[in-house]
């Protein structure tokens, strides 16, 4: 579970984390609030981070299970788990610089 996290969920947390945004414009425009848009921001961060650890987690119990496999049914998921790992950290870094203009610019120019 915690390798599909990293591939699919992160992105997919990305994703959406845009589109609850654009959605929450209206509100900090009609309120002056934008606290609603950073806590969706930093929520899909967290979660993005956290995914990327639990790969990162996964990937090092694969590798210390032994010498290396170079059969590919044995090294498949040490490579999932490597991969989790590049996409949830990836989906961090892509969430925190979409995030960072929330911080500079006002919502509602």
């Amino acid at each position: 579970m915690n390798i599909w996290l990293g591939l699919l969920a992160a992105p997919t947390a990305v994703l959406a984390t845009q589109s609850i945004d654009y959605a929450l414009i209206r509100l900090a425009c009609a309120s002056g609030a934008q606290w609603p848009m950073h806590a969706v921001s930093a929520a899909a961060f967290a979660f993005c981070a956290f995914s990327a650890w639990l790969a990162y987690g996964r990937w090092c119990a694969e590798r210390s299970l032994g010498a290396p496999a170079y059969a590919p049914l044995i090294a498949r998921p040490g490579f999932f788990a490597l991969m989790a790992m590049i996409v949830g950290a990836l989906s961090a870094l892509i969430q925190l610089a979409m995030w960072f203009p929330q911080w500079l610019l006002p919502a509602c120019r």
